[in-house]
């Protein structure tokens, strides 16, 4: 039970490390691009997160594989005191990265903390390397540089038809005018007609659309926004859930009765997110939105729609996608085409998410070392029964 206890905490702590940080993933462009206040997008990036999380108990089954034992070799089953290390070695490396205000990848924490703490426990003979390679690193490296790229193409396509941003339309406004049905008496037999519908389609500025039609329907570049950032944070939730929720999980695979239930150590990570996103998101989110380049609500909305594409596509399939990468990529990717990017800042964030691996393996390993030191009877003891 103490143990039970112990894996619980952790996971929730690793959760809340990754609210704080990656709530801005999602909601950074919002207030980059002046849609809303901090308050309110931090608010909204919490409950798309906290959704996201939910379903992830449904459809994230191969991503709890690769998190879970995938990347050990068949000789080397996880322990309790791996599980610590690796968990609280994700968790000190981005809640460190948090503090500074540096956008991190949970992602990386997470493979780093592994690798770090199956050094320490078994050597290098009983990592996956070839697992490692293809479903971790490979679209860990290159989802960021198709975001980018994705991002650049689509802005300068958008560009080249509707012109730049601050000058083309953003708002469709529809307008239904209903004419009553018609009483037709034909030899003293009542018939009614269909009612006649007339709808009336128009584009342009979101102040002249209220001004020229006041009870239209309008779909404005805001409310796609708002839509597209939404989808993020919720793609994000999915994306990440299972790779805490994996690390718990194959380690209670191996204690008496299954000890801990997959549903409460969703529910645990899901309000630990959430949490973390309302509590400590400030921070990161304003790197994000103010330092790096400025946006314009066209930025904005490519760069979230591009992540959230890439970042659903990896939970499904199980392949691991840095959320903070890809929408790093696809903010850089706008800034890129607006020539606007503040590359100090960019370099400061890169040279962060180099040492993010390498950070939360050492930390990893002092972990494990710490647990095997300290606890290792008491946790052996829990661990059986």
């Amino acid at each position: 039970m103490i143990v039970a206890i112990v894996l619980i905490g952790i996971a929730g702590l690793l959760a809340y490390a990754n609210g704080a940080n990656d709530v801005s993933k999602g909601i950074a462009t919002l207030v980059g691009s002046g849609v809303t206040d901090y308050r309110r997008a931090m608010a909204w990036g919490a409950m798309w997160t906290g959704a996201g999380a939910v379903l992830a108990t449904f459809v994230t089954g191969a991503m709890l594989a690769t998190f879970g034992s995938g990347l050990l070799t068949s000789g080397a089953a996880p322990t309790v005191p791996m599980a610590v290390a690796s968990i609280g070695g994700a968790s000190a490396c981005v809640l460190l990265a948090t503090r500074f205000g540096l956008p991190v990848s949970t992602t990386h924490a997470i493979v780093g903390a592994i690798v770090g703490a199956a050094l320490a426990a078994y050597g290098s003979t009983h990592i996956a390397w070839s697992v490692l390679g293809a479903r971790v690193a490979l679209p860990l490296a290159a989802s960021p540089i198709v975001a980018m790229s994705a991002s650049w193409l689509i802005l300068r396509g958008v560009g080249r038809v509707m012109g730049p941003a601050t000058s083309s339309a953003d708002c469709v406004c529809m307008t239904a005018n209903v004419q009553p049905a018609a009483v037709i008496a034909p030899a003293a037999v009542l018939s009614y007609a269909t009612p006649a519908m007339d709808v009336a389609v128009s584009y342009g500025h979101a102040d002249d659309c209220a001004q020229a039609h006041p009870a239209a329907w309008r779909l404005t570049g805001d409310h796609l926004h708002w839509l597209s950032s939404g989808a993020v944070s919720f793609a994000r939730g999915l994306n990440d859930t299972p790779k805490i929720v994996a690390l718990v999980l194959a380690v209670a695979a191996l204690m008496p009765a299954r000890r801990i239930a997959p549903w409460h150590l969703f529910g645990v990570v899901a309000f630990a997110m959430v949490a973390g996103s309302l509590l400590a998101g400030r921070r990161v989110t304003k790197f994000l939105a103010e330092d790096v380049t400025s946006m314009t609500h066209r930025d904005g909305l490519t760069a979230n729609v591009v992540t959230a594409a890439l970042v659903v596509a990896g939970a499904v399939h199980g392949l691991p996608m840095s959320t903070t990468h890809v929408a790093s990529g696809g903010i850089i990717g706008a800034g890129v085409d607006r020539g606007s990017i503040v590359w100090d800042t960019a370099r400061k964030m890169a040279l962060a998410w180099v040492i993010t691996v390498p950070a939360a393996a050492l930390l990893a390993v002092v972990i494990y070392a710490l647990t095997t030191a300290t606890g290792a009877h008491w946790l052996a003891l829990g661990a059986r029964g």
